[in-house]
């Protein structure tokens, strides 16, 4: 009799996927947990083949005991974690999920969390997104310890594997256009595919920091797809770990760049002290080592920041320093990262249309984002769609409200926004979708009634979304 059953239901299983990328026989697994049982238990199991071919169709061992076994056995051939929950199996304990949460101080203690994490993302989205949460503290010890360098860096002359670190850095920019362009709902899959695969193949060899740096970037990349998609918990998770990553690169740019995505993240989940402390330790991280376009980007999430705080004198400040960083960006000595590429002057002006407007300057705030229709780019569709939406709101936030400028701002953001697929483009619709209903006009009318199929199709279920 075949040791693999071929039915459907084998294959859905979670066990059963975790067991062949294991590459281990159901007689080899039975036996191996039998070893551990009377290594760590001091009991004989008896484990058979069947057994295991019963838990690849779906049916859960009885012993709770039995299930952190297995799960061990598992986490040993992989080289990541697996929990009993992982496989939809009761374990001896119901523990918090913390994988990820913390920042380790050995490199490979860092590839080890994130083969685990991504594996995890990759077989359970769903119960991903129900058993992790945003944890406002979990950033304190990552932070501090990227400030104090206390991380471990990679050091040794090691032969890097021709190319990894650059093909890395390739397909996570071509995933970024795309991101741009159509929003992460079809990619995010494929990223965090990506991401488990090239992390496993590290921790298997003796990378060098370029390599680091380069994961740090796709690391960095998969928390802010998961941030677009509502799941959290996995977003701040994969920030703590791009954060190890970039440290263990001494990637001094890029762990701001991290940093400045953490403020992001705390802001949009309405922890606004939080976030201009987050947006003042990317600034003190790299700020000095950083190349004008760089310094352009940590500038603006510091602004942000300062804005959603009310702080008007620092916000503008900081709006100051962001005109003169973006004016010399071309002066630098090296040239500017991949990832900070994109960001031009049509950035530049959304971001102090955006910071007035939250200030509550509207004439002000439209002015920019006028400005900024031609400067930036049509591949930047989300980014297109989120600064027309605010416009109109900021005409909706006069003392006389421009209605008909409005309905003309919310007409070009819903036709950049239905090409995108984007959580963050949906809240803002529906932050504007809620202003509008305050004006009973035909014309408001029809624009909700155009409006609606995006944002039921899209708006989850409960819970702030992200930005």
């Amino acid at each position: 009799m075949p040791n693999k059953p071929s039915d459907d239901s084998v294959d859905a299983s979670a066990f059963a996927r975790l067991l062949r990328e294991a590459e281990v026989s159901d007689t080899r697994f039975a036996a191996q947990v039998n070893i551990r049982a009377r290594q760590q238990r001091q009991i004989d199991l008896g484990l058979a083949r069947t057994t295991i071919g019963h838990w690849r169709r779906g049916m859960r061992p009885r012993d709770p005991m039995v299930a952190e076994l297995a799960a061990a056995e598992l986490s040993a051939g992989l080289g990541y974690p697996v929990l009993p929950s992982d496989l939809g199996w009761r374990g001896e304990s119901y523990r918090h999920d913390e994988l990820g949460l913390t920042g380790a101080g050995a490199p490979v203690e860092t590839l080890r969390t994130l083969a685990g994490l991504s594996g995890r993302d990759m077989h359970r989205r769903d119960l991903l997104q129900e058993s992790t949460a945003f944890i406002a503290t979990a950033f304190a010890d990552p932070v501090l310890s990227s400030l104090t360098g206390v991380i471990d860096r990679v050091t040794g002359a090691h032969e890097p594997v021709a190319g990894s670190g650059a093909l890395i850095r390739d397909v996570t920019e071509t995933f970024r256009r795309l991101d741009a362009k159509f929003g992460g709902g079809e990619i995010r899959p494929q990223v965090v595919s990506f991401l488990h695969d090239q992390t496993r193949a590290a921790r298997d060899r003796r990378p060098d920091r370029d390599l680091f740096s380069a994961l740090a970037e796709l690391t960095q990349f998969s928390g802010w797809l998961a941030q677009d998609s509502r799941r959290h918990g996995l977003a701040q998770r994969y920030y703590i770990q791009a954060l190890s990553l970039a440290e263990h690169a001494d990637d001094t740019m890029l762990a701001g760049r991290v940093l400045s995505g953490m403020s992001d993240q705390a802001a949009q989940l309405g922890h606004l002290r939080q976030s201009l402390a987050l947006a003042r330790a990317a600034m003190n991280r790299s700020a000095d080592d950083s190349t004008w376009a760089v310094k352009a980007m940590l500038f603006d999430k510091q602004a942000w920041a300062l804005a959603r705080n009310k702080d008007e004198y620092g916000c503008r400040a900081a709006l100051d320093k962001l005109d003169d960083a973006i004016s010399r960006v071309g002066d630098d000595d090296e040239e500017s990262p991949s990832w900070a590429g994109h960001y031009n002057l049509g950035d530049v002006a959304e971001c102090r249309g955006h910071c007035l407007r939250l200030l509550e300057r509207p004439e002000e705030a439209e002015q920019q984002l006028v400005g900024a229709r031609a400067l930036q780019g049509a591949a930047r569709a989300r980014t297109r769609s989120y600064a027309e939406a605010d416009l109109a709101l900021a005409y909706l936030q006069r003392r006389s409200p421009e209605l008909e400028g409005a309905l003309e701002a919310s007409d070009r953001a819903l036709d950049v926004a239905g090409q995108v697929t984007s959580l963050r483009i949906v809240t803002k619709l529906t932050e504007l979708d809620d202003a509008l209903s305050a004006h009973s006009t035909v014309a408001v009318r029809e624009w909700r009634t155009r409006a609606r199929p995006l944002l039921s199709g899209a708006r989850p279920a409960g819970g702030p979304a992200a930005a």
